[in-house]
């Protein structure tokens, strides 16, 4: 059954075996679900202990108290007067029972195995998320936004939307719009607002890069007029007020020398071990390749689809040999798999994906900083030009540093750096014109920064 029940303030979805109460996600045993869920198939009728036994425990013999211990789990959630008991007959739900609206609940696509290196990552969106009610993953291509979403979201997401193929307000709508399951021709912000205000949800905006500009208005009005709760995975911040940014940073590497047993500890040498074994069973990290393949997540900086489409060339090449090729690696790190979203053929494609997401002046800087040493200092750009604006540059810079193709430190000295990637990606590029670093701030047109 994809349509739920409505239980009063709660939504029971039986097929999907989940409970809701305002939108979240309700903490429920197996059993109770299944006593639940026949009280309510059944409302208003009286059900007998009998029939409740043996459709919860099939097969099973079982003492009458597993069945109160149950219903007593089921007042605490849903209030002490929702279950009546008629003494040595049964049981029967107290709650007003009704169809909810079929659509407003979509599952995201299934979360594959295990979420590698990112246990921490994930108990802290979901910490995030249960003190905000707008909160937008952060971080550059191929790093795993999409995937984290999926596993924070794991049992509780109300309406998943993939904004990727969106290019304007108009398309982001309509999407929005069949994802919820607002019939409209024309949808509108003011009907998204007044539909999910009746239906409280999580609202999971995925892949909004392109169109991060035009979703503050609904989500502003979302978030003012209705109970709405907003998840949104982004390259591009949306730069209102509610907006708590999770930054999802590449998976750690290990450091060289490290013994195999502290070296699986880190995230990317477990992803590319697990990726590596899954494309060929006979894979080990013994002897030598640990080493390698070690140094191959440095090289690829800890970004998880790197290490994916190089543990796909390991079976051809060994961590050895693809180690040597890092140089072409633009173009041996591809693939073409059926059904591989364009941006992440290759990482050539996800490099070029958040390039195209750039103003021209921030593709102009960001390609004249691949030409200076690592690390290079604000100094050191601005005695480039002898007129070049600080203001602007570092309104560019900002930019750069949030969208995770510039890396700034502070210590032991402050400097920016650009991983060997984005290096080789920004040398390949005819200079952009972009437009005028050294432009009076008073004419600047302004542009947020980071």
């Amino acid at each position: 059954m994809r349509t739920p029940l409505r239980l009063g303030s709660f939504e029971l979805w039986p097929a999907a075996r989940r409970l809701h109460q305002d939108g979240r996600p309700v903490a429920i045993t197996a059993r109770a679900f299944d006593v639940l869920a026949l009280l309510a198939a059944r409302h208003p009728d009286l059900v007998g202990k009998a029939e409740l036994m043996n459709s919860v425990w099939p097969g099973l013999v079982v003492e009458e108290n597993n069945l109160q211990v149950q219903v007593s789990l089921l007042r605490k959630i849903l209030g002490r007067d929702a279950i009546t008991t008629v003494p040595g007959f049964g049981y029967s739900l107290n709650l007003p029972v009704t169809p909810g609206a079929a659509g407003t609940e979509t599952s995201p696509p299934v979360a594959p195995g295990m979420l590698h290196g990112r246990a921490a990552d994930l108990a802290e969106l979901l910490e995030l998320m249960a003190q905000h009610r707008l909160v937008s993953v952060l971080g550059t291509s191929g790093v795993g936004k999409s995937l984290l979403a999926r596993h924070a979201t794991a049992g509780m997401v109300s309406a998943w939307t993939d904004l990727a193929p969106c290019a304007d307000a108009d398309t982001m709508l309509r999407t929005v719009a069949g994802t919820v399951g607002l019939d409209a021709d024309v949808p509108c912000v003011q009907a998204l607002v007044r539909h999910l205000g009746r239906r409280p949800c999580l609202l999971v905006l995925d892949n909004a890069d392109r169109v991060a500009g035009a979703l503050p208005p609904l989500v502003d009005a979302l978030l003012a007029r209705s109970a709405t709760r907003v998840l949104v995975t982004t390259q591009v911040r949306l730069h209102l007020p509610q907006e708590q940014v999770y930054r999802l940073t590449p998976l750690a590497v290990p450091p060289p020398g490290s013994p195999l047993p502290e070296a699986l500890q880190y995230g990317a040498l477990e992803l590319l071990a697990a990726r590596a074994r899954g494309h060929d069973h006979r894979f080990t990290l013994a002897g030598p390749v640990l080493a390698d393949a070690i140094e191959l997540c440095r090289q690829l900086d800890g970004l998880p689809l790197a290490l994916e489409l190089a543990a796909a060339r390991i079976p051809a090449l060994g961590v050895a040999g693809l180690l040597r090729r890092l140089d072409e690696r633009l173009t041996v790190l591809a693939t073409v798999h059926p059904g591989t979203q364009a941006r992440q053929c290759s990482l050539y494609d996800a490099i070029a994906w958040s390039y195209a997401l750039l103003e021209p002046d921030e593709q102009a800087l960001w390609c004249e900083t691949a030409q200076l040493p690592a690390p290079f200092s604000l100094e050191d750009l601005m005695a480039r030009q002898a007129r070049r604006d600080i203001g602007r540059t570092l309104d560019l810079l900002g930019t750069l540093v949030e969208r995770c193709l510039l890396r700034f430190d502070a210590t032991p000295a402050p400097g920016y750096t650009m991983s060997a990637s984005h290096r080789q990606f920004a040398l390949r590029q005819p200079q952009p014109r972009g437009q005028a670093l050294n432009a009076p701030a008073a004419h600047r047109s302004p542009h947020p920064a980071g």
